[in-house]
């Protein structure tokens, strides 16, 4: 196509103001329209010959932004006349093309790939520029999934959110997966479930070191569980496959156990040293809630799932809000008299302080539980099930005992009360106790 040219004066005259100057720019075609500079989609990558300078804008009078060692790889965004804008170390400039060779390594365009892996913990934002408003950080190797691309910046979704992030800090994947071989895992830490899959988000509660979680689904490096009523997501570096092995008895069916870690909050408990009622009666409660619903089939709910503070006739009512079908109360006992020791467990007596209509029921539950723990916990001592009136006890609406581990206050019980090994134990004898019960109870 033909076109008119600009006068040959006007390039000259151009051309001798920028010699005047002591400028060096950028070559420009002179258009009918006014300056335009070319732009090519070359090469995505391309690897430096020379230790070279990353300009903030494409003359070699700009400020430099940083030095690129030779050999390092950078991500061509555009052309601009003997200039490349590249992307590299988390920045974006200019470079001269002469210095730069197309890398020799293959890379894959968002036309092959769907779903990227982030390598560092990655910036969502709201637009294409590091400026940007921050909508939420990636975590390092999680999964997001491509939508468009923006020069350096790619478009992709995470966790219900879209928005743009640094694509070089991106690594092409598949697509996450949904399902597993393994139904059930075991913690291998104190291990925070979080409502969403980030290492920000808010914290549900501390799953116990070698409790058992249930799998649901997986988000890139997070899992989603289920464990002591609740569910949410956890890092999955910390889980292994559980050895669990399944009853041949007939299974809960579904049927909801209340499980209650006594106190919390403002209400210690028993305190002994550095060693707190609260914290241990929430752990011996998560690891039975975990055993009654991955082992035993059991709905299994508690009525706390942190450390906060639940008045008595709180417990009581959740066991209506949950339609409970029994109610297990955890709690360690203290004396001043260091050389009393033991485990019991705490049924309902006969007389009028007692509002429950279950009291034989809740008399067979606590006796199964106590045949359990002596016969599992040879080393404590078994005080046997004794008539109290007990709040949580007495006034419920179903079959209900407490159960008290050991004193606090004893040097054994204590070295028991503080053994992760022994507190599963005690969760899996009240279970198994539990289970007995809710057999033969229909």
């Amino acid at each position: 196509m033909n076109r008119t040219k600009p006068s040959w004066n006007l390039k000259l005259l151009l051309s001798s103001s920028l010699v005047i100057g002591g400028m060096a720019i950028a070559p420009f075609d002179l258009t009918p329209t006014g300056f335009e500079s070319s732009r090519v989609e070359a090469a995505s990558t391309y690897t430096t010959t020379a230790n070279l300078n990353l300009r903030l804008s494409a003359a070699t009078w700009s400020p430099i932004l940083l030095t690129i060692p030779s050999g390092a790889s950078v991500k061509y965004v555009s052309t601009y006349g003997s200039w490349y804008k590249v992307s590299y170390g988390g920045k974006t400039g200019y470079v001269a093309s002469q210095y730069v060779k197309v890398s020799s390594a293959s890379t894959i365009t968002p036309s092959s790939a769907s779903y990227y892996k982030t390598t560092v913990n990655l910036n969502m934002r709201l637009t294409a520029a590091s400026w940007s408003t921050v909508l939420m950080t990636i975590p390092n190797g999680a999964t997001v999934k491509y939508v468009s691309r923006y020069g350096s910046w790619y478009k992709v979704s995470y966790n219900g959110k879209t928005g743009y992030v640094a694509s070089q800090y991106l690594s092409a994947t598949g697509a996450p997966t949904t399902t597993t071989s393994t139904t059930s895992y075991q913690t291998t830490v104190n291990l925070n479930m979080r409502l969403t899959a980030a290492s920000w988000s808010k914290v549900l509660m501390t799953i116990p070191n070698g409790s058992t979680v249930k799998y649901v689904s997986k988000y890139g490096s997070w899992y989603k569980v289920s464990y002591g009523g609740k569910t949410g997501y956890v890092a999955s570096q910390y889980l292994k496959p559980a050895t669990t092995t399944t009853p041949t008895t007939s299974t809960g069916t579904g049927r909801t156990i209340v499980i209650d870690a006594g106190h919390g909050g403002n209400d210690p408990g028993a305190v002994y040293g550095s060693s707190y009622e609260k914290v241990i009666a929430f752990d011996i409660a998560a690891r039975l809630a975990s055993t009654l619903s991955n082992t035993y089939g059991y709905n299994a709910r508690m009525t706390r799932t942190n450390d906060v503070y639940l008045s008595l006739a709180q417990r009581v009512e959740l066991t209506k809000s949950y339609k409970g079908s029994a109610f297990v109360s955890i709690h360690n006992n203290s004396s001043t008299n260091t050389s009393y020791h033991g485990h019991e467990v705490l049924v309902p007596t006969g007389e009028s302080y007692t509002t429950n209509p279950y009291i034989s029921a809740s008399r067979s539950l606590g006796a199964a539980i106590n045949r359990e723990l002596g016969a599992r916990i040879p080393t404590i001592r078994n005080r046997g099930v004794k008539y109290q009136n007990v709040y949580v006890v007495g006034k419920n609406s179903v079959p209900s005992t407490l159960v008290e581990y050991g004193f606090i206050s004893n040097a054994n019980d204590r070295s028991h009360l503080t053994s992760i090994t022994y507190r599963q134990r005690m969760a899996d004898a009240t279970a198994s106790g539990i289970h007995q019960f809710m057999s033969t109870y229909k």
